[in-house]
């Protein structure tokens, strides 16, 4: 194949690939070895900081959050002496944890010469809620229940949750043990009001405000417009609840 037709194979792998990341030789601590005045060959050291600063990049996180095992590197082959530039893609996989595969382009001088696969295993650490103590079936998750800890997330299921307000008010749907990661599948939204309970009607315009006993006469949820009786005219109307004793209705 001649070099121009390569050329314009590895031009269209560029423009076929998602979004590239670019890595120069010079950024790089690890220098190619010259294998003679015209030839010199990559280092898998500079494929693998490449690899792990990609990583870094799609994640947004630290080179302290990553580890990187079983590296592999792919079809690197002696190139033409010269400055060396890599670009890396993914192979349209949007998760960066786990198994990864990636393609690097590598250029030399600006001018694309070769492609080389790229593999290994990501291990990703976050801070993710888990149970401060053992949580029974029904609790409803307050503050001191949960806290955040670091943990491989690459090995935990995808809805684990990451941030302690997507847990707090919530019930607990079955047992839940110390120190559990918690997962949106464990939690259910708690009723912050249920059938009977006595609140507060408000109906508020400008600087008119009106309030009325009322009963509630269906079980909701924050937000919620639900049915509420008027407990003096015996009338049903629809509010929106804004706390476990207070209703809104439009006026």
């Amino acid at each position: 194949m001649s070099e121009s037709v390569r050329t314009i194979i590895i031009l269209v792998c560029l423009l076929l690939f998602g979004s590239a990341f670019e890595v120069s030789s010079n950024e790089n601590v690890q220098k190619t070895k010259v294998l003679d005045d015209s030839s010199q060959l990559i280092p898998e050291a500079m494929f693998r900081e490449a690899y792990s600063q990609f990583i870094c990049s799609r994640l947004e996180k630290k080179k302290d959050d990553i580890i990187l095992s079983r590296f592999t590197v792919s079809g690197d082959k002696p190139l033409p002496a010269g400055k060396v530039s890599l670009k890396l893609f993914n192979k349209g996989r949007e998760e960066f944890a786990g198994y990864v595969r990636l393609i690097a382009i590598v250029s030399i001088d600006d001018i694309p010469k070769t492609e080389v696969k790229l593999s290994g295993w990501v291990d990703v650490f976050d801070s993710v809620v888990c149970a401060s103590q053992n949580l029974n079936r029904g609790d409803v998750i307050t503050a001191g229940d949960i806290h955040l800890e670091r943990k491989n997330i690459s090995r935990l299921n995808s809805d684990t949750l990451k941030d302690v307000d997507q847990a707090i008010g919530l019930m607990a749907k079955h047992d839940i043990k110390d120190n559990d990661c918690l997962k949106e599948w464990m939690l259910k939204r708690n009723p912050l009001v249920n059938k009977g309970d006595m609140v507060t009607i408000l109906a508020e315009h400008g600087s008119i405000r009106i309030t009325a006993p009322g009963r509630i006469l269906e079980k909701g949820y924050m937000g919620d417009y639900i049915k509420v009786q008027n407990a003096m005219s015996k009338k049903s109307v629809y509010a929106k609840i804004i706390n476990d004793s207070t209703v809104v209705v439009d006026f």
